[in-house]
């Protein structure tokens, strides 16, 4: 087709459908990362950096092609090797992503090196269909400007829609590797109008694959050790339920945030949990209690078996994560149990209750919610608090080091608010090594932790054993407010730091999570599939 004949609805069509595939791989490569990598900054900088670079590669490389093949063909083809490529990816991506965790990278280099190994090649493909597509609608020297500020409004409103589209209808109703299939897949269609009998036989096979048993092999999640029972992409989590032997885990983004023993659901397996208790014993015979976080509901179902007059409201945000532990850990039906689905400090701010307890475990080693660690969060807290209030707080960082700095800027900063604290350490490792660290402070200055009130006879001793007194000075850390929370910056070296969260009175680590969808029938498939497209390619006497 020469360059005057091609229909310029299907130039824009494949700018526009380019421009959406890119924001859907970049949102959806997170949740293919996240059960290896975690969700962290590193894994979001990697996917930001690779893309814009990758991007403005094919920019460069679209603009060369251009001028010298500028063809209704080579322009198709080009969105249809992105198409394939974006395709290719469920099945691909295991495989990649498990060989580049075998390496044992830390969480810097380990989500760079992932991510340009699945998005660098599709990415450049889709950057060079923009200035491609000038290439083809501009009819004169005149109207360069014009056409370039078109197609590049085009391409741009394409992002936007693949961004809104992505997150607020496509995660939440579907799994990301159908969606990233999908997106492949509509790319290649939209593409093959303007090529031969070859491509279209190809696309209708991988669609007959696709919609296969054998294409449907590609949403299955898998862990190293156990057996994954359940598996969802949630607006805010890459969520799986895994179980192995007694033991039933919830994992939020590949890390885990909760375990259960399925034959004593009230059980506390993770050893920090039992610190929970500690706050209650410093209170004046608590009657309310609040979860900012609620996971597993490990702590609301341990307080509501344990303390009969106690009422424990849990806050957690994500609709999903309440969902799964209604339907996966037992937790039960009890008029004293209130479930709010909101942000914790939103609901704090509204709320008319005053509670005795609040228990805030809503962080994780690889993200920190900034605004409930700052000082208007926990003035907030503290107005939330009866006279005699306790607040409990579980953060992952070490004592000393430079994973310890997010650590004592919030205990600084809890420390202006409330006049009375106390740290124990939840593990036996040295203090210089990341791990959960509790926090309790108390609203009066006069408050002590009433060892007659616990019900886990044993945590007296653990309570000694673990208390933590050797407070730095104070100086150099910050006091987080709303308006300076470097909170990100604080984290880095956290995440990048090993964190083992032990089970009590279990040998055997957490599994490890990671994607399958590469069976070698289907990696066959694939690879004929793209072996036949490139040297197709490779092979036309027009290139």
């Amino acid at each position: 087709m020469s360059l005057t004949r091609i229909p310029a609805l299907l130039v824009y069509l494949n700018v526009f459908a380019s421009g959406v595939v890119v924001m859907v791989l970049e949102l959806t490569g997170s949740r293919l990362l996240a059960p290896v990598f975690g969700n962290s900054i590193f894994v979001w900088g990697s996917l930001i950096g690779v893309v814009l670079s990758a991007l403005s590669a094919g920019y460069a490389l679209g603009g060369k092609l251009a001028d010298r093949s500028p063809t209704a063909r080579s322009f198709a083809t080009i969105i249809f090797s992105a198409g394939l490529l974006t395709a290719a990816t469920p099945y691909i991506s295991p495989m990649a992503l498990e060989a580049i965790h075998s390496l044992q990278l830390d969480e810097r280099f380990g989500p760079l090196l992932a991510t340009t190994s699945i998005l660098l090649l599709p990415t450049i493909l889709m950057g060079m269909v923009t200035p491609f597509g000038v290439r083809l609608v501009t009819s004169s020297r005149w109207t360069v400007g014009s056409s370039s500020g078109n197609i590049y409004s085009l391409s741009t409103i394409g992002s936007i829609v693949g961004t809104f589209t992505t997150v607020f209808v496509l995660i939440p109703l579907t799994d990301v590797r159908s969606i990233i299939l999908g997106s492949g897949l509509v790319l290649m269609a939209f593409s093959v109008p303007l090529l031969g009998k070859g491509p279209k036989v190809l696309l209708a096979l991988l669609l007959v694959f696709s919609l296969s048993p054998l294409g449907y092999y590609t949403q299955q999640i898998a862990a190293t050790s156990g057996d994954v029972v359940f598996s969802k992409e949630t607006p805010y989590n890459s969520l799986a339920v895994v179980e192995r032997d007694s033991i039933r885990t919830l994992y939020l983004n590949g890390l885990p945030h909760s375990a259960m023993n399925i034959t004593n659901p009230t059980q506390l397996l993770y050893r920090y949990t039992r610190f929970f208790e500690a706050g209650y014993a410093a209170t004046n015979d608590a009657e309310r209690v609040l979860f900012v976080g609620g996971g597993g509901f490990s702590g609301p179902k341990y307080f509501l078996e344990k303390f009969p007059t106690v009422y424990v409201d849990v806050v957690e945000l994500d609709p999903e994560v309440i969902s799964t532990a209604l339907t996966y850990f037992k937790v039960p039906s009890d008029e004293r149990l209130t479930i709010l689905n909101d942000d914790g400090r939103r609901y704090l701010d509204s709320a008319d209750k005053v509670y005795d307890l609040i228990v805030l475990d809503a962080y994780a080693k690889t993200y920190v919610p900034f605004h409930l660690m700052t000082v208007e969060f926990f003035r907030l807290v503290s107005e939330k608090l009866d006279a005699d209030g306790v607040v409990v707080s579980n953060l992952i960082a070490s004592l000393y080091g430079d994973t310890s700095t997010i650590f004592w800027s919030v205990y600084k900063t809890m420390s202006s608010v409330f006049p009375r604290m106390f740290i124990y350490t939840a593990s036996e490792v040295s203090g210089g090594l990341v791990q959960n660290l509790i926090v309790i402070a108390c609203k009066n200055p006069q408050c002590v932790i009433d060892y007659n009130k616990l019900a886990d006879k044993g945590l007296k001793e653990l309570l000694e054993k673990s208390l933590w007194t050797s407070i730095p000075v104070l100086d150099d850390y910050p006091i987080l407010t709303d308006a300076y929370s470097p909170v990100e910056n604080m984290i880095n070296p956290v995440t990048g730091r090993p964190y083992s969260i032990a089970l009590e009175a279990y040998q055997a680590a957490p599994a490890t999570l990671f994607y399958t969808g590469s069976n070698s029938l289907s990696l066959t498939i694939v690879f004929i599939s793209l072996t036949y497209w490139f040297f197709s390619v490779a092979l036309r006497k027009d290139n």
